[in-house]
């Protein structure tokens, strides 16, 4: 009988091969335009049915993506989020050494019915998580003894491994190398940290929908 290893290796290995057939891609110059990413599957913040839509690509165990929580993302849940104008979908894109488990814990925290996204991303944004891992990961990130050993198992799932692994080739294939990066009804911004781009492009979608 294979034990679980055998299927994380085993998953890990085609991952890992998705990964690099997506770097392949986009050396060469063949990455996917942005209007067909799928990102339905994706956490959520705001209203399902609102007009615009932010796709937040982050690290969670990225300097810059810490800072862009706490400084971008307020202004944007404010202005945009908050009144129903926008959505905000966050792809996770480990690419930072030690930042893989990380994304593995967050994902299996994401799946918990009644899962608050926000608040997820401030306990993760509000610690220094690089290079923790198994049980002492999932301690700091669900402290309740019993809570923690379910997540610390959940994070070795081959599944949880997937679906951490097809976002990261979803970002690859799209074109995507770097973080945070932002894209708004599948236009990436050239920069995403002056807020006036943000009322830019926002207002001048919303013009060109009219």
């Amino acid at each position: 009988m294979k034990g679980p290893w055998v299927w994380i290796g085993a998953s890990a290995l085609v991952a890992l091969l998705a990964v690099s057939l997506g770097f392949v891609l986009m050396a060469a110059g063949r990455s996917e335009p942005l209007q067909g990413m799928q990102v339905d599957d994706l956490p959520m913040l705001g209203r399902g049915d609102a007009p615009h839509e932010i796709v937040l690509v982050t690290d969670y165990g990225c300097p810059a993506c810490k800072r862009f929580h706490a400084e971008m993302l307020p202004r944007l849940m404010a202005r945009f989020v908050d009144n129903g104008g926008a959505k905000i979908r966050v792809l996770a894109f480990p690419i930072r050494e030690g930042s893989t488990e990380l994304a593995h814990a967050v994902t299996c925290l994401q799946q918990r019915p009644g899962s608050d996204t926000r608040v997820l991303y401030d306990r993760v944004y509000g610690q220094d998580l690089v290079g923790i891992s198994g049980v002492e990961l999932a301690q700091r990130l669900a402290p309740a003894g019993r809570e923690a050993v379910e997540l610390n198992a959940c994070m070795q799932r081959p599944e949880t491994a997937r679906r951490v692994e097809q976002q990261r080739y979803r970002a690859i294939v799209h074109g995507i190398s770097s973080v945070p990066t932002v894209v708004i009804d599948r236009v990436a911004l050239d920069e995403p940290w002056t807020f006036a781009h943000y009322e830019t492009a926002l207002n001048a979608t919303t013009t060109e929908a009219r």
